[in-house]
């Protein structure tokens, strides 16, 4: 039956949440009379976000999402529209097993009443959303983007965030944010403040501003995983004659604001120059996926930091550490070639602190 309350809702759903899911949950009852398609469809909605975080494009983000799930790197390949994405864990049906409630921290008590639902179908019905949506592609002015995928726009624009998305037959260019404001969503007064005074629950237009500023303050989520950019650690040159590849290794500030990486962690640039610092006196190796024998090794290094750039002359918005690759494996040689690999990682060790 149709909750007629938020307080009615399971109390397994999080409180930031309950109102999302008894909407959705009572609109697809309305239409089909159907308990457990209006439950698997409200379970959708609330998760989306989440299982869209997953999903990645290379290898390497996969296996840090997987170890940073306690899967111990395992990850498996999907396809969508013959591209390839990498999810954490050895198969589909074990990462869908990992957000049963068990293992979301339910308590089986609290989900005894919950009408009955196949949890697993819903999340299929889930991914299966995001694959379409996540990495649909678009013509912009004569730019191929990725829709529903928000990206910093560049500095000196008057909006801090732009996003492109399909408005009927065209795709249309939608910014928001002030530059100037910072998104204090961690902070469960204030997120609750703007949320109910932009009537954050209503807002479903995609082609609004307000429905993706209201998407920066939702709960459960971080500025950094909606806005997860393709280009960060890019390979952005290849010397085909030397095999040297260069990029970003690391960025640690973008626009002046800390990077979060997959594992939710920050690192400060000064902390990074000194460890990459210790780093090239002597190890330089690079190895794949940070395991296994060596491939290659680093042969150009530059620490990037506001300070080394104003006194060079040099223009960035990011701060971090830019690589000379030299690739020494045929193999993976190939595969760069290929953009089967097309992107940097580092690893390392490090004692964390509460920021």
């Amino acid at each position: 039956m149709p909750y007629s309350s938020v307080s009615d809702v399971p109390s397994s759903i999080p409180e930031g949440k309950r109102s999302q899911f008894r909407q959705v949950f009572n609109s697809v009852f309305a239409e089909t009379k159907d308990e457990g398609k209006a439950m698997a469809a409200a379970y959708s909605a609330i998760k989306k976000a989440a299982y869209a975080n997953d999903i990645f494009t290379t290898e390497g983000e996969a296996r840090a999402r997987s170890m940073d799930m306690g899967l111990d790197g395992a990850i498996h390949v999907s396809t969508y529209d013959g591209q390839a994405v990498y999810m954490p864990a050895e198969s589909h049906e074990e990462y869908l097993a990992y957000y049963t409630p068990e293992n979301e921290g339910m308590a089986s008590e609290e989900a005894e009443d919950e009408p009955t639902v196949d949890r697993m179908e819903a999340l299929r019905v889930v991914i299966s959303e995001i694959l379409k949506s996540d990495f649909a592609k678009a013509e912009y002015q004569g730019q191929q983007v990725t829709l529903n995928k928000p990206r910093r726009t560049p500095k000196g624009d008057n909006k801090k965030f732009e996003v492109f998305v399909q408005d009927g037959g065209k795709v249309k260019r939608v910014t928001f944010g002030d530059p100037n404001m910072e998104i204090r969503r961690d902070d469960p007064k204030a997120r609750a403040n703007f949320r109910a005074r932009h009537s954050c629950d209503s807002k479903k237009d995609k082609t609004s501003a307000g429905y993706w500023s209201c998407r920066m303050w939702e709960a459960d989520t971080t500025v950094s995983e909606t806005t997860k950019a393709d280009e960060a650690m890019k390979i952005i040159k290849i010397d085909e004659d030397q095999r040297i590849i260069y990029g970003w290794a690391s960025v640690t500030t973008y626009n002046g604001e800390l990077v979060v990486d997959l594992q939710g962690d920050v690192i400060k640039t000064d902390t990074l120059h000194k460890s990459i610092n210790e780093f090239m006196k002597g190890v330089r190796v690079g190895k794949l996926n940070h395991s296994g024998e060596q491939v290659g090794q680093i042969v150009h290094s530059f620490p990037m930091s506001k300070e080394i750039c104003a006194a060079l002359g040099i223009q960035s918005d990011k701060e971090g550490w830019i690589t000379g690759y030299h690739v020494t494996d045929d193999a993976l040689w190939d595969k760069v070639k290929s953009g089967d690999y097309a992107e940097f990682s580092i690893g390392g060790r490090a004692q964390k602190q509460e920021f």
